[in-house]
């Protein structure tokens, strides 16, 4: 049979632990360079986010799409429920394309995309962008509707047929 001194548990338990506090100090000067290369890595993405956001490429109305070349008109005007939350300057949309229960904007956003309002009786008007104007864009509207900037038109053999200026629907 073995007995314990139960003294002792408690003295290793509770007392006299060894090798606490003997951690080296860190100096003072890595904290200040860990601090300083941090600082430099957050202003490092900050630059190169506002860079990037500088170098999309810009829509020019007057060059990008035809529909742009006149002076907006009554029918060229979105309701501001629809616009709501699409970020299209309300300004610069232009009627382009119609359905039977779907009419189509073609605007410009307030980031300098290209952009295409659907406006579809009794749902939510959908939105669609692009900043690909400067090589050319195809821009495709829930597979039925395509303005095309650059580049050659879709075959009619696809069902396309051109229902404006450089804007075609699928039948």
């Amino acid at each position: 049979m073995t007995t314990f001194d139960e003294t002792d548990l408690f003295t290793d338990a509770f007392r006299d632990f060894r090798g606490v506090g003997d951690a080296r100090r860190r100096s003072g000067w890595l904290t200040a360079l860990v601090l300083v290369a941090a600082a430099a890595l957050v202003a490092g993405g900050m630059v190169w986010v506002k860079l990037a956001q500088h170098t999309a490429a810009l829509v020019d109305p007057q060059t990008t799409l035809a529909a742009f070349a006149d002076p907006q008109r009554s029918v060229d005007v979105v309701a501001a429920d629809d616009l709501a939350g699409s970020m299209i300057d309300p300004a610069t949309t232009r009627l382009v394309a119609h359905t039977a229960d779907t009419r189509y904007y073609a605007g410009v956003s307030r980031t300098h995309l290209l952009c295409v309002l659907a406006v579809t009786t009794g749902e939510l008007a959908t939105t669609s962008c692009t900043s690909t104007t400067a090589a050319g864009a195809n821009l495709t509207v829930d597979d039925t509707m395509r303005i095309v900037t650059r580049g050659p038109a879709p075959a009619a053999a696809d069902g396309w047929h051109e229902a404006g200026p450089q804007v075609y629907l699928k039948d």
